[in-house]
């Protein structure tokens, strides 16, 4: 016999007897074509799953035979294939720990109430660790599934599939329909305190139904569900069933039917709630259906139904892709990958697994990480908004579990790690090494620092000419396309009863002057009133002949002539005062307008070492620009529509404004100007600009934008 096999702490189990509880039932499943045993432990309702090699042992304790006796049995059996005494001690440990076997004699109570104390602890810790979701067993729901399973057995079959997938299609053509309507402002109407306190109500209700779904579906294919409860979700009170007991089902469809089946009744009641939505008079009813629409549909897609993370979505890809305990699995398979190619521990047993499930472990493992930092930091910058002390406490928390204790729990591994007792220096040079690298190239080395945003190729005030008083156009002095100096004529209005009025007023003026005259020889004590309305008479009088001179149209600045419409449209039209004419495009070099953020405005002012434009469509090209001006206080409206989300651009607007032009949150204005030497782009073209501030280490730069983000979120 090898001396591998051997351990020196054998003789503690040698001589037990150990058994299968009572209340633990085997099931043989078959994953990716291979068997695995499934223990059941209907006390706890969770499962265990074990190799075929594991079961050999396992299969054969009795509570007759001994240990050594069966390991030695199997050792004359399998000869170098059969188990090690060290791997037998690990199987032993195990089952015991997970109150799965029992042996010989009188129980021990003292190691039951251990047991007990250390599953309650494990339940406190567990919610501690994950404040955001924590639950609270309340009782029992098996009898009473039971009881009204007969009521709703039809719709665990083939028939409610069906009808939910008639349902949910009518529901998605019933939002394609109405798509527009229905996520116009989806945010705001969200986070409305009306929607909110409607949300209240319909949100544990149909987390209700979403449970109940999981166990009906385990009792109708013949399991049991034990626990029921109250879980926390940020804080919010939802009920839960323990599924776990589908997991000893032998087909991987009826596994998969248990998970998806909170999925199925959400969709079903957002289909059913968009269709009433969609038919409903505005009212109760139709804000209700509305926010069934947003529970049922937003959170499936992005937390229930997303694989990424471990609710329903996550169990139903594990149940159909034949990967038990899939991100657990995957998680440790990078970290053999990292010990045995990096760290050179050779002798480390390779993770079992198919080269399928390798390829699945190496894409889910980093995808699960970043979507789940970026949910659990959204849900803690949410809630920060509403209550800051929470938010930023939720936050902290969220980072301490994901990335710090993670990495140090790595850390204690590499340097206390048997496994890695032969290749410990190595593992200590990666890891430290890695470290401080990281750190080095954060904290030392200079990256480029860049602020990008975009602007308009921007037409200069002055080349706006407008109708200075109402009138008809009776001559445009210019052709189109024909350049124009700066007081040149290039319109006439005309108003007819302008000049009427001025003959009116000038013979005013003189019965005014004449009245002023006599009154200062015969009636001196009126002197003073015939003067203010002489006054008054001439000042009219004065209007009327300024608003004679601006019935000519002179271009302000030299430039293209440009009608606002061709000449023949243009020509005996009538024009509002203010209304535009034309435009003067001017000569020389173009003009940018852009807007910059409030969080990059700094870095524009006192860091700008150079800037760089393209032009959409000329992408290929890039074109220096100089820095004319910028507005010292922000503004609220944007320069151009191009700019806006609606057409592209960056700069979200207010969907309450009309007009679409008032910004979301106020930016500064800065302009521009090209080089004379660079081809002329067409006024109102979209350019990208790039703003040059030199280098800066990336741990300034995202302190810096950390800083911003508290600034911003919590004005703190």
């Amino acid at each position: 016999m090898a001396e591998s096999y051997l351990s020196t702490i054998w003789y503690r189990v040698a001589d037990l007897q150990p058994k299968l509880r009572n209340h633990v039932s085997v099931h043989r499943h078959r994953y990716r074509g291979r068997a695995w045993y499934v223990l059941h432990d209907h006390a706890s309702g969770r499962v265990h799953r074990f190799t075929p090699g594991a079961y050999m042992l396992i299969g054969q304790m009795d509570g007759g035979r001994t240990v050594d006796e069966v390991w030695r049995a199997l050792a004359e059996a399998y000869d170098e294939d059969a188990p090690g005494q060290d791997e037998v001690i690990r199987l032993l440990s195990r089952l015991h720990q997970n109150d799965l076997i029992r042996y010989s004699g009188s129980p021990d109570v003292a190691d039951l109430l251990e047991r007990y104390n250390r599953n309650t602890r494990q339940i406190v810790k567990q919610n501690l660790l994950n404040p955001m979701s924590f639950r609270l067993p309340l009782f029992d729901p098996d009898a009473f599934l039971k009881k009204t399973l007969p009521w709703v057995r039809p719709l665990t079959g083939w028939f409610g599939f069906l009808l939910w997938i008639v349902v949910v299609a009518a529901g998605l053509v019933t939002a394609a329909m109405h798509w527009k309507e229905l996520t116009h402002n989806l945010v705001d109407q969200m986070l409305a305190t009306s929607n909110l306190m409607i949300a209240v109500v319909t949100y544990p209700v149909l987390k209700a139904l979403h449970e109940l779904a999981h166990g009906y579906l385990i009792r109708a294919r013949g399991g049991e569900v034990r626990e029921m409860g109250v879980m926390f979700l940020v804080f919010f009170p939802v009920p839960y069933v323990d599924a776990s007991a589908a997991a000893a089902f032998r087909s991987k469809w009826s596994r998969a039917a248990v998970s998806a089946g909170g999925i199925f009744v959400e969709t079903f009641a957002a289909a059913i709630a968009v269709m009433i939505w969609a038919s409903a008079e505005p009212g109760i009813v139709r804000a209700v259906a509305y926010n069934v629409v947003l529970v049922g549909g937003i959170s499936t897609v992005l937390v229930n139904g997303n694989p990424l993370l471990k609710f329903d979505g996550y169990y139903v890809l594990s149940d159909l892709i034949e990967i038990p305990n899939f991100g657990t699995r995957a998680n440790r398979y990078w970290g053999h990958i990292i010990q045995r190619h990096l760290f050179g521990a050779k002798q480390l047993k390779e993770e079992i697994a198919t080269r399928g499930e390798k390829i699945w472990f190496l894409i889910y493992a980093p995808a699960a990480f970043v979507y789940r930092m970026i949910v659990m930091l959204g849900i803690a910058l949410f809630v920060a908004q509403k209550f800051f002390v929470i938010g930023v406490l939720l936050a902290i928390w969220s980072l301490f579990n994901t990335i710090v204790k993670p990495l140090f729990k790595h850390m204690r591994h590499v340097v206390t790690a048997p496994a890695l007792r032969k290749v410990r220096r190595r593992a200590m040079g990666w890891t430290f090494g890695s470290l401080g690298a990281i750190l080095g190239l954060a904290l030392l080395i200079p990256l480029p620092l860049r602020t990008d945003t975009q602007g308009v190729v921007w037409l200069p005030d002055e080349a706006y000419l407008r109708a200075g008083t109402q009138g008809f156009v009776t001559e445009l002095a210019r052709a189109e396309g024909a350049h124009v100096e700066a007081q040149d004529l290039v319109a006439t209005l005309e108003e007819p009863p302008v000049r009427a009025r001025i003959a009116v007023l000038e013979w005013r003026v003189e019965e005014m002057r004449r009245r002023l005259a006599a009154t200062e020889v015969n009636e001196r004590r009126r002197t003073e009133v015939a003067r203010l309305e002489f006054e008054e008479a001439r000042a009219e009088l004065a209007r009327e002949r300024e608003r004679i001179a601006e019935l000519t149209v002179r271009a302000p600045i030299a430039g293209v002539f440009q009608p606002a419409l061709p000449g023949r449209d243009l020509v005996d039209r009538y024009v509002s005062e203010g209304d535009l004419i034309a435009y003067v495009l001017p000569d020389g070099p173009r003009q940018v307008r852009a807007l910059i953020s409030q969080d990059d405005i700094a870095l524009a002012r006192h860091r700008l070492r150079g800037i760089e434009i393209k032009a959409a469509g000329q992408l290929d090209r890039r074109i220096p620009a100089d820095l004319v001006r910028e507005t010292p206080q922000a503004t609220g409206q944007t320069p151009a529509a191009v700019l806006t989300a609606a057409a592209g651009g960056p700069f979200m607007t207010d969907p309450a404004d009309p007009e679409g032009a008032a910004l979301v949150e106020q930016a500064f204005m800065i302009d521009l100007t090209l080089p004379e030497t660079s081809d002329p782009l067409p006024y109102g073209t979209r350019v990208y600009l790039r703003l040059d501030h030199g280098s800066e280490p990336a741990a300034f730069q995202i302190w810096r934008r950390v800083r911003q983000l508290f600034l911003r979120q919590f004005n703190a």
